[in-house]
C-alpha cells in the first residue's frame, strides 16, 4: 500500500501545481458542451495577440463562415481575446467588421477620459491647464502607470457583452465556448478565465503593459497575457478538450536597425522576444496553423481594418485544403448555428436591486442617489454607465459594475436563461488617486509686444476632509507671479458646495495710444472671498461669490498721467456656468455659457456699479472634417465710470487679434468671433485632437466716460494644433486702422 500512497500524494501534489501555476483554475463542474451534430471532432479556434493585426482574425472568422467550418471553441490572448470573446458571444462578422472599420477603436483608444464624462472640478483643469502634464505625488512623484485610460474600452466592453457581465457565468455556457489569458504580476504566472464577467477578463487579457493599466483582480495585477501565453493551444487542448487546434499566427515585421534606437524600441523588441517564444510553443501544440501575413502593417495601424481583415482571410484561404475537411454540409451547418444560437444569453431584466461595495460612505450615497432613476426600468448598460460618471468624476474611484440573479431556473436541470435584476457596483480607487500636481507652459507671442510666457503649477489634494472635497493651490510664475488657494468643501451628495479662497497677483500692465505702448503700470491683488453653491450633472454650477482685493496700481515708466490707485474693493456676483462641450479645447461640437451679474462697491476711486459679464462660444460639425464657431463676449458697468485696475481689457488672440495685447480698456464693451476650421489630420489621441486650418472674423467695440464708443475688426488666419499636452496655434491677423499681427500660443486655445 505504501507505494499506492506515494504515488497518490504525488498525483494531488502534480494537480495542486498544475492549477497554481495557471493562477484561475477553470470551472470543472460545468463542462463544454458536445459538438452539433454530434459524430465529428470538437474544433479549437486559438487567436493570437497583436494590437492592430489582430484585425485579421476577423477575416478568418468570415472565411470560416462562408466555407460551413464549425467552431466549438474559442481560446485567446490580448487582442485575440477581444475579437474571440465578442465572436464567442453572438456578434456577427459583419458586426466586428464595423467595429474595426468605422472609427470605433480609434474612440476607444484614447489618452484622456472623455471631456463629457468628468466632473465639473476636473473640466476646470482641462480648461484651465489644456497643456498639462500630471505628476501622481502619493508615496513619491511618478507618472501615470499607463498611456492610455482604458475608460473608454470599459464602456465599450459593458456595452457589447451586457448580456454575460455577471459574476456568476461560466465561460462554457457562451453560444461558443471561451477562454482568455492574462499574466498575474504578483505571482509571474498566466491567468486563464473560464467564468466571471466577460468584460473584466478580456480587459485583464488586453492590458498591454504601459498602455493600459493593471486590472486589480481579487488583490492581484493582471496585466497582458502575451508575454506568457500568446498563442494559448494548450489552454485549447487541456481546458476546452478540443480534438482539432486550429490556430492563427499573426507574422509580425521583421527587426530593422531603427527598432533599437530607441529606450521605448528596445523595450519593445525585448518583450517581443518573450512573445515570439511563447508563440512557437504554441505552434507545436496545433494540427493547423493559419499563418497570416501582416508584415508590412504594425501593431498601431487600427485605421487599416479593412487591409489586415483581407489579410486574415486570405491566409485562411491558402489553407483551404487543411481546412476543407471538417467543413460541414449545409443541413449540418444549420444545425451547428441553431445549437449555438440556444446557448445565446437574453438581456439583463428589470432593476430591482442594487449593491454598492468598495469606496467610502459617502462615495456610495453619491452612487446610489444617481442610480435611484433607474430602479424599475430595463438594465441599460449605457445609462449605468453615465449615471456612475458622478462618481468618477472627481478622479478618486474608478466604477465597474456586473449584473447578478438570485432568480433559479423554474425546473432544477432547466437550461433557460433566467435575467439578471441586480447591479452589483464595484468602487476601486483609481491608480495615483492621491495628491497630484499638474505642470504647464503657457506662452503668448505677438508682433511688437512683450512675449508672455509663464510655468503654471497646479496642486490638487483630493477628498480632503471628506469625500468631493478638495484642496486646489494655484501657482503660475514668469510674466506674472500669481498664487491662489481655495478649498471646494461639498455639502451634500446632490452637488451643494461651499468654497472659501484667497490669493495674490502682482503683473506689469502696458497701456496703449495709437498701437504705442506710451506706460506700463504696476499691478498688485491680494484678497479673499468664498463661493456658496451647487454643482448640477457636471456640466452646469450655480453659484453666489463675495469677495474683497486690496490694490496697488502704480506707475513704473511711461507718459502717461494716469494716477495711482491703492485700495481696496469688494464684489458681489451670482454666476451660472453651462458647459455642454466633448472636449476642453478645439471641440467638433459645444455650448458654453458663462454669466456673471452683481455690483462693485466700496471701490477704490470708484462709483459703485452694477457688473455684468457674459461669455458665449458654439460650435458646430457638419462633413465631418468641417466646424463653425460662434462666440461672444459682453462687460459692462453699465457706463459708470471705475478706475483702471478694475477695467475691462481687450486685444490679442482671438480677442482683436490684430491688436496688442489688452490694448483696450473700457468700462463697457462687446466682442463678437465667427470663425470656420478645416480638420487637416487626425491625431491618435483622443476627441477633437488633430491639425486644424482656421479663419476668423472678429469685431469688437469699446466705450469708457472719457472716450466715445469706438468699433474694431479684424480677420485671422492660423493653423491650429491641438494635441495631449495643449493647444499651439500660428497664424497672422490684418484689421482695420492700419492694425497687423503674426502671433503664436501655445498652451490655451484663447
Amino acid at each position: 500500500m505504501k507505494p499506492l500512497r506515494v504515488i497518490l500524494i504525488a498525483a494531488c501534489v502534480a494537480l495542486i501545481a498544475c492549477v497554481n501555476s495557471r493562477g484561475q483554475s477553470p470551472d470543472t463542474s460545468k463542462t463544454t458542451p458536445a459538438a452539433a451534430p454530434n459524430r465529428r471532432p470538437q474544433i479549437g479556434l486559438v487567436l493570437e495577440g497583436g494590437g492592430a493585426l489582430g484585425l485579421a482574425h476577423i477575416g478568418v472568422l468570415q472565411w470560416f463562415e462562408e466555407n460551413r467550418i464549425p467552431i466549438d471553441s474559442i481560446a485567446g490572448t490580448s487582442m485575440g481575446s477581444l475579437i474571440g470573446g465578442l465572436y464567442a458571444s453572438g456578434h456577427s462578422t459583419q458586426q466586428l467588421r464595423d467595429v474595426a472599420t468605422k472609427s470605433v477603436l480609434p474612440e476607444i483608444f484614447t489618452i484622456s477620459e472623455a471631456y463629457s464624462d468628468i466632473g465639473y472640478r476636473r473640466r476646470e483643469d482641462r480648461r484651465d491647464l489644456p497643456q498639462a502634464i500630471t505628476f501622481n505625488l502619493h508615496g513619491g512623484v511618478g507618472l501615470r502607470d499607463a498611456v492610455l485610460t482604458d475608460v473608454g474600452l470599459n464602456e465599450f466592453l459593458r456595452k457589447e457583452l451586457s448580456a454575460y457581465n455577471s459574476e456568476n457565468l461560466s465561460f462554457n455556457e457562451l453560444p461558443i465556448p471561451f477562454r482568455c489569458v492574462a499574466t498575474d504580476l504578483n505571482t509571474l504566472e498566466p491567468v486563464v478565465f473560464a467564468d466571471g464577467p466577460l468584460p473584466q477578463a478580456i480587459r485583464a487579457s488586453i492590458s498591454i503593459p504601459g498602455v493600459f493599466s493593471p486590472v486589480l483582480y481579487h488583490g492581484h495585477y493582471l496585466v497582458d497575457g502575451a508575454a506568457l501565453d500568446n498563442l494559448p493551444t494548450d489552454v485549447s487542448r487541456r481546458d476546452l478538450h478540443a480534438d482539432v487546434v486550429i490556430a492563427v499566427h499573426l507574422n509580425a515585421a521583421p527587426m530593422v536597425d531603427n527598432d533599437v534606437n530607441s529606450i521605448l524600441g528596445v523595450l519593445t523588441r525585448a518583450y517581443a522576444a518573450g512573445t515570439s517564444r511563447s508563440e512557437k510553443s504554441g505552434m507545436k501544440l496545433a494540427d493547423i496553423v493559419i499563418q497570416t501575413q501582416t508584415q508590412k502593417f504594425t501593431t498601431s495601424d487600427y485605421a487599416k481594418g479593412a487591409a489586415l481583415i483581407q489579410a486574415g482571410h486570405e491566409a485562411a484561404e491558402a489553407q483551404r485544403s487543411a481546412l476543407l475537411q471538417y467543413q460541414l454540409s449545409e443541413s449540418d451547418w444549420q444545425q451547428y448555428l441553431s445549437a449555438r444560437a440556444s446557448r445565446r444569453h437574453s438581456a439583463p431584466g428589470i432593476l430591482h436591486q442594487i449593491k454598492i461595495e468598495g469606496g467610502t460612505k459617502a462615495a456610495q450615497e453619491v452612487a446610489a442617489h444617481d442610480l435611484q432613476p433607474e430602479q424599475g426600468k430595463p438594465i441599460n448598460e449605457e445609462r449605468i454607465t453615465k449615471d456612475l460618471h458622478g462618481v468618477q468624476g472627481s478622479g478618486t474611484y474608478v466604477a465597474s459594475f456586473e449584473t447578478y440573479s438570485n432568480q433559479v431556473p423554474s425546473a432544477p436541470q432547466s437550461s433557460e436563461s433566467v435575467p439578471d435584476t441586480g447591479v452589483l457596483v464595484k468602487l476601486s480607487k483609481q491608480q495615483g488617486s492621491g495628491p497630484e500636481l499638474l505642470f504647464g507652459l503657457d506662452m503668448t507671442a505677438v508682433t511688437h509686444n512683450v512675449t508672455r510666457t509663464s510655468f503654471d503649477f497646479r496642486l490638487i489634494n483630493r477628498d480632503l476632509g471628506g469625500y468631493n472635497s478638495e484642496l486646489r493651490t494655484d501657482v503660475r510664475v514668469g510674466f506674472l507671479t500669481q498664487i491662489g488657494m481655495e478649498y471646494h468643501r461639498e455639502l451634500t451628495p446632490s452637488g451643494w458646495f461651499v468654497q472659501p479662497k484667497g490669493g495674490i497677483l502682482r503683473q506689469p500692465v502696458y497701456l496703449w495710444a495709437d498701437q504705442q505702448r506710451v506706460a506700463e503700470f504696476s499691478e498688485q491683488q491680494a484678497g479673499g472671498g468664498a463661493e456658496f453653491g451647487k454643482i448640477v450633472r457636471r456640466n452646469i454650477k450655480v453659484d453666489a461669490e463675495w469677495s474683497e482685493q486690496n490694490v496697488r496700481w502704480e506707475q513704473v515708466s511711461g507718459t502717461n498721467n494716469e494716477p495711482n490707485v491703492i485700495g481696496n474693493a469688494q464684489t458681489g456676483l451670482l454666476h451660472f456656468n453651462y458647459d455642454r462641450a466633448l472636449t476642453g479645447a478645439v471641440s467638433p461640437s459645444s455650448l458654453r455659457v458663462d454669466v456673471e451679474a452683481g455690483s462693485l462697491f466700496h471701490a477704490v476711486g470708484s462709483a459703485n456699479a452694477p457688473l455684468l459679464n457674459i461669455r458665449t462660444s458654439q460650435t458646430w460639425t457638419f462633413h465631418e472634417r468641417n466646424f463653425i464657431g460662434l462666440g461672444t463676449e459682453v462687460h459692462s458697468y453699465f457706463r459708470t465710470n471705475v478706475a483702471e485696475p478694475f477695467r475691462f481689457t481687450t486685444g490679442g488672440p482671438l480677442r482683436l487679434s490684430a491688436s496688442s495685447v489688452d490694448e483696450y480698456r473700457s468700462t463697457d464693451n462687446y466682442l463678437v468671433r465667427a470663425g470656420y476650421m478645416r480638420r487637416l489630420a487626425v491625431l491618435p489621441s483622443g476627441l477633437g485632437q488633430g491639425v486644424y486650418a482656421a479663419m476668423v472674423y472678429e469685431a469688437g467695440e469699446m466705450w469708457s466716460p472719457e472716450k466715445p464708443a469706438y468699433l474694431r475688426q479684424d480677420g485671422l488666419s492660423a493653423i491650429v494644433v491641438a494635441t495631449p499636452l495643449g493647444v499651439v496655434t500660428v497664424g497672422g491677423s490684418i484689421g482695420d486702422a492700419g492694425r497687423k499681427k503674426l502671433l503664436f500660443t501655445l498652451g490655451k486655445l484663447f
